[in-house]
């Protein structure tokens, strides 16, 4: 009985119950509504987010890199389409059992494929981490096979480095390949599995050449795998920008005839622009395939590139014993240093003694000869008799001017600085003083002076442009920005004494020892040079280096092949088809018997005296 106004009235218990499931419903129907509400108006946001993520998968966009070009356009290093093996971090699960699947589709030490699935997974990353570069259709036909065993791991489309002159090339563009840890820890933006330059302009200029990675939204089924592209197109999020393309200052034609002129042998050839410092031709050999490295390296792959003869080695840019290429500096250096004057003669012979030593010279033949023949004729003992009255800080200081011991400018790594020794560092270095011995021996190239390829080019470009010294590099151009050649550095020389080592040069070409470079009308000037090396007994280094047209040069070379013999028959014939080719001579001048040298007798070269 439920009284109302006052009033008493009976409502039955049917009624009471009906009313009741009237309140529950109303009371589910609001509670419906309001939680419709919340997820449907309130968490709208929160949700869809959640569902697109159940339904795709963030994958990112490779950025072509940068294309690179020689100075004529020419293709040096380029991209290709490849497809990589990818994990997804989130979807990692079991990574030991995993390691051991994934073994049996790609050639990856198991421990391996387990150590990057750890850090893949502890990565937190929303992107995946490449496991295996550029895979090939082998490798993916076993990926399929065992795809349902193989969950959070996929395949994608991807790009990698095509070096389209692979050996030409290879020490100066130098290559990509996978981030190191040490490189990630410089690096944090940079992600795992990333590819970035290793070596050469690829590593100088990685920032420029690499571009920005794009992202993009793969739909994916309840399994967490690709629904194929010709169902459902991905959704890009993120567009990637190219890297920036590169210009270089290499006439591919010229690096070709170089590296084709030094044959099987091991050594190297510098080709350069002396008005600018532009790097032509830089080769050495032997060399490598770049495009290796684009992969996973395999032991054989490995064994290889680790070769005795070491092709990782850039001869171009190590030092060496120069032999009489050093000469003309030796030269300049009596003649500012007032030890000799331009119309000395110097009485040459079979060689000379000191402190109980003989220091030979390459031939026994004597005579009176001026300072052009004795450069010309490469006469050591006159060039002995220098070295007595000269001190080794006399010779260094306009070595050093001209370029020797010290950067050439060039935009690679590891470059070797040679070495010009004075008495200070045989003291810091050998504690030992200087004996005259050594400065004889320094007077001629040998013992301890070491030069570089690259910066024999630059001396003999800075005697050819008459003390105007170049920086030498190889990027001319980068995106659209030009880059300027650098100012070259001026050595400031008597004249009169600079005509005397120009005028030598030219006769070491048209009369002396570098005859096998004449060209006829154009002339050559330049030295040759053969250089006493270890082990005992073996064949001498042979260098030669030159300019021309020798009074207004617009090309300069410095060959050198290790343990070649003489500079004169071994090198002088490859920088003539440089030049050659170079000035477009199709049909040379009868060829020039090159002179006969005797091999340099034995020294004291290792006994100061």
């Amino acid at each position: 009985m439920i009284k109302i106004f006052g009033q008493q009235k009976y409502i039955d218990k049917d009624t009471a119950k009906a009313n009741y499931f009237r309140f529950l419903i109303l009371l589910s129907t609001a509670a419906l509504l309001v939680r419709l509400v919340w997820l449907q108006i309130i968490q709208n946001h929160y949700y869809l987010n959640r569902g697109v993520s159940n339904s795709t998968r963030v994958t990112f966009l490779r950025a072509p890199r940068g294309i690179i070009y020689d100075r004529h356009g020419n293709l040096l290093a380029t991209n290709k389409q490849t497809l990589s093996l990818i994990a997804i971090p989130n979807e990692l699960d079991h990574c030991e059992v995993l390691a051991i699947r994934l073994a049996r589709v790609i050639d990856m030490p198991e421990a391996k494929i387990f150590n990057i699935l750890l850090k893949a997974k502890a990565s937190n990353s929303v992107l995946p981490v490449v496991v295996d570069h550029d895979i090939d259709v082998d490798t993916v036909s076993r990926f399929y096979e065992q795809k349902i065993f193989l969950p959070g791991i996929d395949i994608l489309p991807d790009i990698s480095r095509n070096y389209v002159q692979g050996e030409y090339t290879a020490h100066v563009i130098g290559y990509c390949g996978e981030i190191t840890q040490g490189q990630l820890e410089i690096c944090p933006e940079r992600r795992m599995g990333d590819v970035v330059g290793q070596d050469g302009i690829e590593r100088i200029y990685d920032v420029q050449l690499r571009g920005t990675d794009g992202e993009q939204r793969v739909k994916v089924n309840a399994s967490g795998l690709s629904i194929s592209a010709e169902t459902s197109k991905p959704e890009i999020t993120r567009q990637p920008v190219a890297g920036q393309s590169m210009v270089t200052s290499l006439d591919l034609d010229l690096q070709k005839t170089a590296y084709d002129a030094l044959g099987k042998r091991s050594g190297a050839v510098v080709v350069v622009d002396p008005r600018t410092g532009e790097i032509l031709a830089m080769v050495s050999r032997p060399s490598f395939d770049p495009n290796v490295f684009t992969k996973r390296i395999t032991k054989g792959v490995w064994k290889h590139i680790n070769a005795p003869d070491h092709p990782l080695f850039n001869r171009a840019l190590s030092g060496f014993p120069p032999g009489s290429v050093w000469k003309p500096v030796t030269l300049l250096s009596a003649l500012e240093s007032k030890v000799v004057k331009p119309d000395t003669k110097l009485r040459v012979s079979g060689g000379i003694s000191l402190g109980g030593f003989f220091f030979g010279d390459w031939t026994a033949a004597g005579g009176l000869y001026d300072l052009v023949k004795c450069l010309a004729w490469s006469r050591d003992s006159a060039f002995y008799q220098m070295g007595l009255k000269l001190t080794p800080e006399q010779i260094k200081e306009w070595g050093v001017k001209f370029g020797a011991g010290r950067p050439t400018g060039v935009e690679l790594r590891h470059e070797g600085m040679g070495l010009v020794p004075d008495s200070e560092w045989k003291m810091r270095v050998c504690h030992e003083k200087w004996y005259p011995g050594n400065t004889l021996h320094m007077a001629i190239g040998q013992t301890y002076v070491q030069l570089t390829p690259a910066q024999g080019a630059r001396i003999f470009s800075g005697f050819g442009m008459r003390g105007k010294v170049p920086n030498l590099h190889f990027v001319i151009k980068i995106g659209d920005r030009q880059i300027p050649s650098p100012r070259p550095e001026k050595v400031k020389t008597h004249k009169e004494y600079l005509d005397v080592v120009l005028a030598g040069l030219k006769a070491v070409v048209a009369s002396g020892t570098g005859g096998a470079t004449r060209l006829g009308q154009i002339e050559v000037a330049g030295k040759t040079g053969s250089a006493e090396a270890p082990p005992a007994g073996s064949k001498t280094h042979a260098w030669f280096a030159c300019y021309a047209p020798a009074d207004k040069p617009r090309i300069a070379i410095c060959a050198f092949v290790e343990h070649g013999g003489h500079g004169g028959s071994t090198c002088a014939p490859i920088a003539k088809v440089v030049l050659l080719k170079y000035f477009g001579i199709e049909t040379p001048a009868a060829p020039v018997k090159a002179a006969v040298v005797n091999k340099p007798k034995k020294t004291a070269a290792h006994k100061p005296a």
